[in-house]
């Protein structure tokens, strides 16, 4: 039996139903600790078992964490998932990247969470000289998984939302003699039933799309080109289907396609089903579309803008309105029209409930007449009524783009798990300032969390419950 995006959901009313559960036992959120590890060869992380706990006041128990290691497996093989249990509190609580680096060299890459409920922050893991990308947090709210960056080499790696069993389940082809890395590592995501993840990984002219087994630890190649472009992972439709986005070579992709992994290796990215042409109204490139499944992956929202060229070189001059969104059947199929704007440069769509969509409005240009004025996150309801603006682009940092989580679509990418809270970035015009803000998805004043203008990189990564 196919396993459809209502798995998410089952997990999303899960995690719900665990925080009314925990606030019934009068429980009070649990500490995660804090760890630190160095990159290198020798296995780091749990030398021995970590010993379980038990949630107070519920008897949800904290299973003991067994030894894992930060090395990398053998070059072309990967490593099975160990996931001991982890007891969740009641307090919404996001997660986010701290990236930290002097000149060009990454110092500390440090996974976070702020509690939203009692403002504090915690250190989950903590690694010297590496930054950290491409991370999400399981359907499950327990892990987050994550690329380490170094100058070296790439890996793939697991720890629980606690900081512990801190583990390595596949790396990139490592760099030569202290030669820049020849391979490289990312646009990981991960299904919701948390068994198979799937990643680009690069190694000269050679491209994979690779499907991971968190089981078992196989690595299976998708899809292999040697042309230096590949379909790339958007979001998984269900457990066994995902959509990627097809290949281009200096543009943006143009199409959207479904990628069956139980048809199973080395498939031809030719024969993959197409179920989004970006091209189909204009007949040209168009540079400014998003897409999202809906919360039961019945259907497919699509977004569209108006781009006009960049008169003095490539890319393009602005964007703005007309908009327009559409839905469709997820698979592929006739569309029809739910939103229009004029005047709004509709950058990206989130499906975030059964009747709710998030909107990020972004009017920019070259010129000075162009109109920022809406420019942040809106919603409307996925017939189109009830447009509401939630934010305001700057919010605190002058004049610069508003962004989702950037790895994920996943609901608690970007929505908290009692679904009534987001978490935005907003970067400044000159991309000096970045600021991380929540806010209430029935609207109001943002909070701004955190923000620095020092060269760290902040991102969201998505939301939990401690």
């Amino acid at each position: 039996m196919h396993l459809t995006r209502s798995y998410r959901f089952f997990f999303f009313l899960l995690s719900s139903y665990l925080v009314l559960l925990l606030a019934a036992c009068g429980s009070g959120g649990s500490n995660a600790s804090t760890t630190q590890t160095t990159t290198g060869s020798t296995p780091t992380g749990n030398a021995s078992v970590t010993s379980g706990t038990t949630q107070p006041g519920n008897g949800v128990t904290t299973a003991p964490v067994p030894p894992t290691l930060t090395s990398c497996p053998a070059t072309g093989t990967a490593r099975a998932a160990i996931m001991p249990q982890l007891a969740l509190g009641n307090h919404q609580n996001i997660v986010y990247i701290v990236n930290e680096f002097q000149k060009q060299s990454p110092t500390f890459g440090t996974l976070k969470r702020l509690n939203v409920t009692t403002g504090a922050k915690t250190e989950i893991v903590k690694i010297a000289g590496i930054s950290i990308s491409d991370a999400q947090i399981s359907a499950d709210s327990q892990w987050i998984l994550f690329v380490t960056v170094t100058t070296s080499q790439d890996k793939l790696q697991l720890v629980r939302m606690d900081g512990q069993a801190l583990q390595t389940l596949y790396c990139a082809a490592p760099a030569s003699n202290g030669a820049t890395p020849t391979s490289a590592l990312n646009n990981i995501e991960w299904s919701a039933n948390q068994q198979l993840t799937v990643f680009n990984s690069y190694t000269g002219a050679a491209s994979y799309l690779y499907l991971l087994n968190m089981r078992n630890g196989t690595l299976q190649t998708e899809i292999s080109t040697n042309s230096g472009v590949i379909d790339t992972p958007l979001t998984w439709l269900d457990n066994a289907h995902l959509y990627v986005n097809g290949p281009e070579v200096d543009a943006p992709p143009q199409a959207l396609y479904i990628l069956d992994t139980i048809k199973g290796s080395h498939q031809n990215p030719n024969n993959l089903q197409k179920v989004f042409d970006a091209t189909s109204v204009t007949g040209t490139t168009n540079f400014c579309w998003n897409a999202d499944s809906n919360f039961n992956g019945t259907n497919l929202f699509t977004s569209q803008c108006t781009t006009t060229p960049n008169p003095s070189g490539p890319g393009i001059g602005s964007q703005s309105g007309p908009s327009t969104i559409n839905v469709r059947p997820a698979t592929g199929g006739m569309q029809q029209k739910i939103f229009t704007s004029q005047n709004m440069a509709i950058t990206a769509v989130r499906s975030i409930s059964q009747t709710t969509l998030l909107l990020l409005i972004n009017n920019n240009g070259l010129g000075t007449n162009v109109d920022t004025s809406q420019n942040g996150l809106w919603k409307v309801n996925t017939n189109g009524s009830g447009l509401t603006r939630l934010t305001t682009s700057g919010a605190g940092v002058s004049g610069g783009p508003t962004l989702l989580c950037q790895f994920t679509q996943y609901l608690w990418s970007n929505v908290s798990r009692d679904g009534s809270i987001f978490a935005i970035q907003q970067n400044s015009a000159n991309g000096q300032t970045q600021s991380l803000l929540f806010g209430s998805l029935s609207g109001g004043t943002s909070t701004t969390f955190a923000s620095i203008s020092d060269g760290t990189q902040l991102s969201i990564v998505g939301w939990t419950t401690i």
